[in-house]
């Protein structure tokens, strides 16, 4: 059997880029050239790439990258970079279709970016208070045995959990809304289930976008809280 190694995400910075656009579109990359690209990989990645890097760490299997686990324990760094490079993105987007660069398939491309981002505040409002640190798994489309997965969740749980963390949220992307018993068995609680409005586009079939909560203690009862 081969073996799989979990490495720190330093030194493989290029491999997280090239399996962010290889993986895209659930598991395959986009067919268009996407204006602004580069704005729009910085915003998915910078953060994880740089000030995140400690925390965040490669799949290697026979020494081949299969996935990446991107974890963010900083809430506030997180957003500041955000409100930052989000802002780059738009005066991209802007400048492009003010001067009638952007192609069609972009311009459809980020009017459901924006649906699925109003979306994603909306949803976010599911998540308990406490619960604000995050992570993001990608796992190559021949690999989606669950092994790999598994040992990147492992990790995000280590992380969270040594940060003081008694749980953590992601979000997972199913076909139709399949998988969501598999999902929870090896992500956690599906607290929201909503469309996913690119990649449904994308690929042409309805794709649901599951928020998830992966306790790591088990969550307190309302009677517990009462009795304490």
């Amino acid at each position: 059997m081969s073996e799989i190694q979990i490495v720190p995400l330093k030194g493989y910075e290029h491999v997280v880029r090239k399996m962010f656009w290889d993986t895209i579109t659930i598991g395959h990359p986009l067919k268009f050239d996407l204006n602004c690209a580069r704005q729009y990989e910085n915003l998915g990645l910078s953060w994880y790439l740089t000030e995140g890097s400690n925390d965040c760490v490669v799949a290697l299997v026979d020494n081949e990258p299969v996935g990446y686990c991107l974890v963010c324990t900083d809430t506030e760094s997180f957003e500041r970079s955000q409100k930052l490079l989000l802002a780059r993105l738009f005066i991209c987007g802007f400048f492009v279709l003010l001067t009638g660069r952007i192609n069609s398939e972009s311009r459809r491309f980020y009017w459901y970016r924006l649906r699925d981002s109003v979306t994603i505040m909306r949803t976010r409002k599911h998540l308990p208070t406490d619960v604000d640190m995050h992570a993001h798994l990608n796992v190559h489309y021949s690999r989606h045995d669950g092994s790999i997965s598994r040992r990147l969740r492992d990790h995000a749980d280590a992380v969270c959990k040594a940060h003081g963390a008694n749980a953590y949220f992601g979000e997972m992307n199913a076909v139709g809304g399949k998988r969501i018993i598999g999902l929870q068995r090896v992500g956690g609680a599906v607290v929201s289930d909503s469309t996913n409005h690119t990649f449904s586009w994308l690929t042409g079939q309805d794709i649901h976008r599951l928020t998830l909560i992966r306790f790591l203690e088990p969550p307190v009862t309302q009677s517990e809280k009462q009795a304490a």
